[in-house]
C-alpha cells in the first residue's frame, strides 16, 4: 500500500478534469453521484497521502497506516463490482480477473541503419494502407517509402509485435551525432484485421508445448527457427501505429499513464474515467534459481485511466506496471483472481 506514484497518477487526473466539463451521473449499487463527486474523490484521497507521507517520516509506520485506514473507512463509501455468470470470479470472494501490462523498452534511430533496420511506423492516412496486413507491412515493405516511418529499431519483429500487444513503449534514441533522447511511443490506431496471440497458433502447430508457451519459450523457438517467422506471424494480421511524445504513453483522454497506478477497464460498462480502485492479489517478484516464478501478496490503490481490447466484464482489470525487467516480469506473469474495490467520497 505505498504512496509511491499516487500523487502523480491523481494530478494528471485532476488536470484532464480541470479541462473537461464534467457533467452528468455516475451509478454504483444502488447509489447514483454527480460525476463532480469523482474528482472531490480524488481530491480527498490526495490529502489523506500527503498528511500519511508526512506521519511517515515523524511517526511510527503502524500508528499512520491505521490513522489512514480510518480515513479511508470513515469518509470514502466502498463498493465491489458484481462479476457477470460468464465471469471467472462469479459467486466468488476474489471476484475481480486480474492482468497486467507494460511498456517495453526500444534502441532506435530516426535513420534506417545496418543496426536500425525495422521501422515504427505512424498512422497512415489512407484507408488501404492503413489495413494492410503485419505480413504486408514487415516482410512485404507495404507501408516502405511512403514517409510513414517514426523509427528505425534495432530489435527484432518478436519485439515490435511485443510492443503492439502493449500499445505504447519507451524508445533510446541513437542520434548520428553520438547523443541520445528519450522519446515515448503512444497508439495512434490500427488496422481492421483480427488480433490473436501468435502462441496460441504455435500451440496448435506443435512448435509449444503447453506450459512452456510464455515469452521466454515463443522468443527462444523464433530465434532457432527464422524460416517459420513470417509463418507464424501471419496468424496475427492486425497491426498498431504509434505516435511519438515526450510523455509516457497515454490511455483514455489523453491522460499520460502512471507506473503502478493506472489500469484499464471495460470502458463500455464504466464509461467515465477517473474512478478510484483498490485491489488486492498477487504478483510476480523474482524467478528462483531454477526458473520458476515466485509471487507475493500485492495491494494498492490505482485509478482507472485506459481500456483495452481484450478487457471485458464488470471484475476485469489490467494493472499498468511502467517499464524495465521487473514491470515485464509482472505483465508476462499476472493472470490471477483477486479483490477489486471502487471508492467514493461519502
Amino acid at each position: 500500500m505505498e504512496f509511491e506514484n499516487l500523487e502523480m497518477a491523481i494530478d494528471r487526473q485532476l488536470v484532464s478534469y480541470n479541462s473537461a466539463r464534467l457533467s452528468g451521473n455516475i451509478r454504483l449499487g444502488k447509489d447514483t453521484y454527480p460525476k463532480t463527486a469523482l474528482r472531490e474523490s480524488l481530491e480527498l484521497l490526495r490529502s489523506l497521502a500527503v498528511r500519511t507521507r508526512k506521519c511517515l517520516r515523524a511517526k511510527r509506520e503502524a500508528s499512520c497506516m491505521s490513522a489512514f485506514n480510518k480515513e479511508i473507512n470513515n469518509k470514502f463509501a466502498i463498493y465491489k463490482p458484481v462479476p457477470a455468470k460468464t465471469e471467472p470470479g462469479y459467486r466468488s470472494k476474489n471476484g475481480t480477473h486480474f492482468t497486467a501490462y507494460y511498456s517495453p523498452d526500444l534502441t532506435g534511430s530516426r535513420v534506417q541503419t545496418a543496426r536500425f533496420k525495422r521501422p515504427i511506423y505512424k498512422l497512415p492516412p489512407n484507408p488501404e494502407d492503413q489495413n494492410a496486413t503485419r505480413v504486408d507491412i514487415d516482410y512485404r515493405g507495404a507501408l516502405s517509402g511512403k514517409g510513414l516511418e517514426l523509427f528505425y529499431v534495432e530489435e527484432s519483429f518478436f519485439d515490435l509485435y511485443l510492443l503492439h500487444v502493449q500499445g505504447g513503449g519507451r524508445i533510446k534514441i541513437k542520434n548520428p551525432d553520438g547523443t541520445s533522447e528519450l522519446k515515448y511511443l503512444s497508439y495512434a490506431g490500427k488496422n481492421n484485421r483480427p488480433f490473436q496471440m501468435i502462441y496460441k497458433y504455435m500451440l496448435s502447430k506443435g512448435y509449444l508445448k503447453p506450459g512452456q508457451a510464455g515469452i521466454p519459450g515463443q522468443r527462444r523457438f523464433l530465434a532457432e527457427n527464422p524460416e517459420k517467422e513470417e509463418e507464424i506471424f501471419a496468424s496475427c494480421p492486425s497491426y498498431i501505429y504509434f505516435k511519438e511524445s515526450e510523455e509516457e504513453p497515454v490511455g483514455l483522454d489523453n491522460i499520460p499513464l502512471t507506473e503502478g497506478r493506472s489500469l484499464a477497464i471495460d470502458n463500455s460498462i464504466y464509461k467515465t474515467m477517473g474512478m478510484i480502485n483498490f485491489v488486492k492479489t498477487v504478483k510476480a517478484s523474482k524467478v528462483d534459481g531454477s526458473g520458476k516464478v515466485e509471487k507475493v501478496p500485492f495491494s494498492r490503490f490505482f485509478i482507472s485511466q485506459d481500456k483495452g481490447g481484450a478487457i471485458r466484464g464488470n471484475a476485469r482489470c489490467d494493472l499498468y506496471f511502467g517499464y524495465g525487467p521487473l514491470a515485464e516480469l509482472t505483465a508476462y506473469n499476472m493472470n490471477e483472481q483477486g479483490e477489486q474495490y471502487f471508492l467514493m467520497k461519502k
